[in-house]
């Protein structure tokens, strides 16, 4: 289906109400794997991706390099605690992507410094489907800028458009206010947590849920 324009949604914080409970299982999993002491918040990281903070933490801690089998045995962890707690979805989540789908020339596609595994699991348990082609995940990429990209270029092929009239970005942080903004992308905040960083950082709408959003008056 060929669509115009193009939403690049964030996962966790914008879609699903998992931000909380997916540090948590993260945190347990650097656990695992050996590392003994986390001395940062997430937050302060270079790149604010799952694949950049497990690596960044295992190595400082463990002085040596994350091999491809930690790093699998980390996602299929990772997977495993959050297929056991129950997603739920920011409110107006499901209807607003059915809705650009169904009834606009927007196309989606989501872009997200999580895993790739447990990220598909997210959007499914809020009942959200989508092509394996419209999700970038951070497996290989540690920058969301980088992230961000890839999924506007797999959206043009999926979607069979040279290039998108709009694009815009839904993110719930700054960690996706501030690629939208490199990239020259129109930006909606989403939640009430991160509003007063967002706004002092530019972001001219945010919203605390996903139930107002009108795309057809933004700017």
């Amino acid at each position: 289906m060929h669509k115009k324009n193009l939403i690049v949604f964030d996962i966790d914080g914008t879609l699903t109400d998992s931000v909380q409970l997916h540090q948590k299982a993260f945190t347990e999993m650097l656990i695992e794997i050996g590392v003994e002491k986390i001395t940062s918040e997430f937050k302060t990281y270079k790149h604010h991706t799952d694949s950049f903070i497990c690596k960044e933490i295992y190595e400082l801690n463990q002085k040596k390099s994350l091999s491809t089998e930690k790093k699998n045995q980390f996602e299929d962890g990772l997977t495993q605690k959050i297929k056991n707690i129950k997603i739920k979805e920011i409110e107006g989540a499901k209807k607003l992507v059915k809705f650009l789908e169904d009834k606009t020339d927007f196309g989606v596609c989501y872009a997200t410094g999580s895993l790739r595994r447990p990220a598909k699991f997210k959007l499914k348990s809020i009942g959200i489907a989508f092509d394996e082609d419209q999700l970038i995940a951070s497996n290989d990429i540690y920058e969301r800028e980088k992230i961000v990209l890839e999924a506007i270029e797999k959206a043009q092929n999926f979607y069979k458009t040279q290039k998108f009239g709009r694009i815009i970005s839904i993110g719930d942080g700054l960690w996706d206010l501030m690629p939208a903004k490199k990239l020259r992308l129109e930006f909606i905040g989403i939640g009430s947590k991160n509003k007063e960083i967002l706004i002092d950082n530019g972001a001219k709408l945010v919203y605390e849920n996903l139930t107002k959003i009108n795309l057809f008056t933004e700017n």
